[in-house]
């Protein structure tokens, strides 16, 4: 339950509304885990349906009020147990890699542009990466006043940004060998 312990490391630094956790999903660690609100909502379900979060009511003035969740102390002891366990390697899924494996009927020029568009994507979130994650990091390090934390958060924007690096020179030298193909032995798909 990688997402329901991910929300229980959130409240671990204070209690927070389903709309808080969507945010700093989305600010901190989207580089390589995200989440929809509703997900974050059923998880939020889960979690207190196990007594590892309380949820509180909170009043506001000319508001609805604010459902805020807080860590329990079963859910701090989940968390704690998650996060020392080793995890099992699960399987790669990439969707690209699919329309690639099952392109023989592809023209060289359509494989390039599976490829291409790849590339493109990937500096962009490259530049994302180095620009809005970093600086979303440094704020949200700050507030929790720990360097110890920022150098850990640092640790998993490393991995993206170098993980991006290696796929891309492997998309560079790829897109070289697409022009030098064998013919497809099936129609060309149009």
């Amino acid at each position: 339950m990688p997402l329901a312990h991910a929300i229980l490391a959130f409240l671990e630094y204070h209690p927070m509304s389903g709309y808080d956790l969507k945010k700093i999903f989305d600010a901190s660690v989207s580089h390589f885990w995200s989440a929809t609100q509703s997900h974050i909502y059923k998880a939020l379900d889960e979690l207190q349906k196990n007594d590892w979060v309380k949820l509180t009511v909170v009043p506001q003035d000319g508001k609805p009020s604010r459902k805020e969740y807080a860590l329990t102390e079963a859910g701090r002891l989940e968390l704690h147990q998650w996060l020392i366990a080793p995890l099992p390697l699960h399987p790669v899924r990439q969707d690209w890699l699919i329309q690639l494996f099952f392109s023989a009927g592809s023209s060289n020029e359509q494989i390039a542009n599976i490829l291409q568009a790849r590339i493109t994507e990937m500096h962009q979130r490259q530049e994302i990466y180095r620009t809005v994650a970093k600086t979303a990091i440094n704020e949200y390090a700050q507030k929790a006043q720990n360097d110890r934390t920022r150098q850990l958060w640092q640790m998993t924007l490393d991995y993206g940004i170098d993980s991006y690096d290696f796929e891309l020179a492997w998309l560079e030298k790829k897109l070289k060998s697409v022009q030098n193909l064998p013919p497809s032995p099936l129609p060309e798909r149009q």
